[in-house]
């Protein structure tokens, strides 16, 4: 078991969820079978614009900044994300009326158990993209360490990692990592990502292999690293003014490099900067 893994942090997550769902469920009841609907949609559907946001924005900056992409794709898809759903939820709470607005009966019986039934769902939901986001959280404080050992990681990132390996432990943890919508190879390409930008030498063969280079000879490619400007806010590692700069933006919507993007294998060239080690054939013994 991971050191930084505890039973007991497992145990408050859980309560945690337990108590969320039926506090989700009361709300739901109070805002109604109509509001609830609306409620529950406009999580599903910030969700998957966000995410769909996020990927885009990811792939396209990850192909022309290696490492800075999952920041990147996590602060677009977010942005997106929130501003769907406040847009639908204020209207939502405009338009739309209450179960004690509702006359008393059975009228205001279904409505209510219509807007608990939804605030179940909403719960699950949103349960379902917390795992996500604490294993996603966790992996990005791994990619910080850059393969040095978890004892040295900051308060924060041990924080994050602690409830990464708490969240993952034994059945419970089999279960949440099973219904993740994000596959465990993007966490392993996060963490690697991390080793190869605190590796010089990994960097350089990075740099090297066949697709990066490919890629890098694209006029457009060539005329970003060319660019001072473009090269300062890498070296500051100024996000904003890399995916707010015209020669990016230009790079990003031309119709042959995202076709030469799309077909870049990273976890072939993360193969090429960090080869895996081979394990040490057995000894025969001699009869």
């Amino acid at each position: 078991m991971n050191p930084l893994a505890s039973p007991t942090w497992q145990g408050v997550l859980l309560l945690f969820a337990g108590a969320f769902v039926l506090w989700e469920i009361w709300r739901g009841w109070r805002r109604g079978a109509v509001r609830g609907l609306i409620h529950f949609s406009a999580f599903v559907l910030s969700g998957i614009l966000g995410i769909m946001a996020g990927q885009a924005t990811g792939f396209v900056v990850d192909k022309v900044f290696p490492g800075n992409g999952v920041l990147a794709g996590v602060l677009v898809g977010s942005f997106a994300t929130l501003l769907i759903l406040a847009l639908v939820l204020f209207l939502g709470a405009v338009l739309l009326k209450r179960t004690a607005q509702q006359p008393s009966g059975m009228l205001r019986l279904i409505y209510g158990g219509g807007g608990a039934f939804f605030g179940l769902l909403t719960a699950l939901v949103l349960l379902w993209g917390g795992i996500t986001i604490v294993r996603t959280f966790g992996a990005a404080a791994r990619m910080s360490l850059g393969g040095r050992p978890e004892s040295s990681a900051s308060p924060i990132a041990k924080a994050m990692l602690t409830l990464q390996e708490s969240l993952e432990l034994g059945a419970a943890g089999k279960a949440a990592m099973a219904v993740d919508v994000v596959p465990q190879e993007v966490y392993d390409m996060v963490e690697r990502i991390g080793k190869l930008t605190a590796d010089r030498d990994a960097m350089m063969r990075f740099l090297d292999s066949p697709g990066v280079q490919d890629i890098m000879q694209n006029p457009k490619i060539a005329a970003l690293l060319n660019d001072p400007s473009v090269v300062r806010a890498a070296e500051e590692k100024n996000l904003p003014a890399l995916l707010g700069h015209p020669s990016l933006i230009a790079a990003a919507g031309d119709p042959a490099l995202q076709k030469q993007l799309a077909g870049f294998d990273l976890q072939k060239a993360l193969d090429y900067a960090l080869p895996v080690p081979q394990a040490s054939p057995p000894h025969k013994k001699k009869p």
